[in-house]
Order: structure tokens, then C-alpha cells, then sequence
């Protein structure tokens, strides 16, 4: 059994440590709050900004550590505080403390491919960012690849599941998308990537090759028009169209998991329509 920190225990990363404690390792989950996390799974309360409250909090011996943190705000300042500057603090703890995990494992995101033009896009992709999110995402990549440790990033693109409802909301309002051109979208449940991060633990701790760079979507890309008007016939009685507002069109690429799917991973949700219906169903439509 490994003993597993995971760093940002949110929606994401409490589920990977409910899930890993479950199979009798021995997890941390460090989050800003007090409130636990879940059975089996020591809750340390720290923010990863400030490196005061982090001494005295990182568990010995550690064999796999994850990096799963949310900024609280959508901002430069803020994605470099979290994502870039927490990362260096927790990687610093790490070497301070002369830890060797077997391998460091970066939540990142797709916002670091800037395609607009419909084109696929796998691991081999230049990651040239244009945004300050997918910038800064980048950033911290490099900041971990640059470490003396073994080290995979997850670029997860849009994610959704309970609670994650920003297209159903669309739908329901009846935003329409024109069906030309097409407008690419690319989506994960969010058990989809609990269980990818869960399968890359599994297949270091079997001795198995682990990349360093996974693309984290389903296999399933979809235009917006497809996926606005399945929803708007599945929820039924809906507003009158109207044009989605222009935060919707953000990006327009079709990602690739081949390497995942290459790798034994098996989607739970492989295609919007199964992970929605549930969602919808729990919904009451």
C-alpha cells in the first residue's frame, strides 16, 4: 500500500483520496478549510500560497504526491499564487525533507492549446498559450518538469458532472449554437478524472510506464450545436433560442486521449450523452 498526499482536496482531489483511502492506502488530503474530507483520509489544513502554514504539514515517506488545487480567484495573480508559486512551495517541502516519491502528479488543463481552428490536438502539440490561464498552467508544468522528481501532468479539459451544470443551464435557457461552422468542445466527468488520476497511480505502483504528459478528455469530442440541442430535446420545455453568450465560444480544437486509451484506461463516461442523461435524470428531467 502507498501513502499518498494529495495537495488540493476540492471536488477532484477528495474524491481521488475517498477513492485511494478506500483501497487501504494511506492518504492526506490538504485542503484551506478544517472540514474533513472523508473516511480513512487525514484532512491537513493549509494554504499552499503561504509557506508558513505548509512547514510541519508535509507527511514522511511519502510515494506519490498530487497537485490538484483550484485558485479561489480567476486571475494572473491568483493562478500564480496557486498554481505556480504553491507548486514550488510544495515541491521545496519536498526536497527539504530529502522525500523521494515515486512520482509527483500535476492537475493541469487543455486552456494551455490556444487552437481555435478545429484542428486535433494530442500530447505532441506545442502547448503556445495566449491566456494568462493557460499561461500560467504551463508555467507550473515546467516549474515540476524542472524538479529532481518523477513527474506526470493530467491537461484536463472542460469538466462536468453533479454540480457542474454550466451547458444544462445553458441549454435550459435556450442558448443556441449555429450549426456552421462547426464549433469544437471537448469535456471529462469528473469521475472520469478521478479515475484517470486513480489509473496512473495504479499503473506507477505495478511498474508500468507512466508518461510524463497525459491529455485528459473523452474520447467523444462534440460540436456545441449537437450538444446544446440534445439537451434542449432530453430537458424538453425550454426557452426560445437565442445566441450563447460569446464566453461559450472560448476555444474551438478536438482533443485526443489516444494515449490514455493506448494505456488500459477505460472511460466511464466515453460520450457526453451518457454522463448528462445521469446528470438530468438526477435532476428530475
Amino acid at each position: 500500500m502507498a501513502r499518498i498526499l494529495i495537495v488540493g482536496s476540492g471536488d477532484i482531489g477528495g474524491g481521488l483520496a475517498k477513492h485511494m483511502a478506500a483501497q487501504g492506502h494511506s492518504v492526506w488530503g490538504m485542503r484551506r478549510s478544517e472540514k474533513a474530507i472523508g473516511d480513512g483520509v487525514t484532512t491537513l489544513s493549509a494554504d499552499v500560497s503561504d509557506m508558513e502554514t505548509l512547514i510541519g504539514q508535509i507527511p514522511e515517506n511519502l510515494d506519490y504526491v498530487v497537485y490538484s488545487i483550484a485558485s479561489p480567484e480567476f486571475s494572473e495573480e491568483g493562478y500564480d499564487a496557486y498554481y505556480v508559486h504553491g507548486l514550488v512551495h510544495i515541491l521545496a517541502l519536498l526536497k527539504q525533507q530529502h522525500q523521494q516519491p515515486k512520482r509527483v502528479i500535476f492537475v493541469s488543463s487543455t486552456s494551455v492549446y490556444p487552437q481555435h481552428d478545429g484542428s486535433w490536438v494530442d500530447e505532441s502539440t506545442p502547448a503556445e498559450p495566449t491566456a494568462f490561464a493557460g499561461r500560467k498552467m504551463l508555467e507550473a508544468e515546467d516549474k515540476l518538469a524542472q524538479s529532481d522528481f518523477p513527474h506526470t501532468s493530467v491537461r484536463f479539459s472542460g469538466i462536468y458532472g453533479p454540480g457542474r451544470t454550466r451547458l444544462i443551464n445553458q441549454a435550459k435557457s435556450g442558448s443556441h449554437c449555429d450549426p456552421e461552422p462547426d464549433m469544437w468542445t471537448n469535456r471529462i466527468h469528473r469521475d472520469d478524472c478521478i479515475g484517470v488520476l486513480a489509473f496512473l497511480i495504479e499503473q506507477d505502483m505495478a511498474g508500468k510506464k507512466v508518461e510524463e504528459l497525459y491529455i485528459g478528455t473523452d474520447p467523444s469530442p462534440t460540436t456545441l450545436f449537437e450538444i446544446l440541442e440534445w439537451l434542449k430535446d432530453r430537458i424538453g420545455d425550454v426557452e426560445p433560442d437565442h445566441d450563447v453568450p460569446e464566453a461559450s465560444r472560448r476555444g474551438n480544437k478536438r482533443l485526443s486521449c489516444q494515449r490514455l486509451l493506448d494505456a488500459g484506461y477505460t472511460f466511464k463516461y466515453d460520450h457526453y450523452q451518457k454522463g448528462y442523461d445521469e446528470i438530468l435524470t438526477e435532476m428530475g428531467y
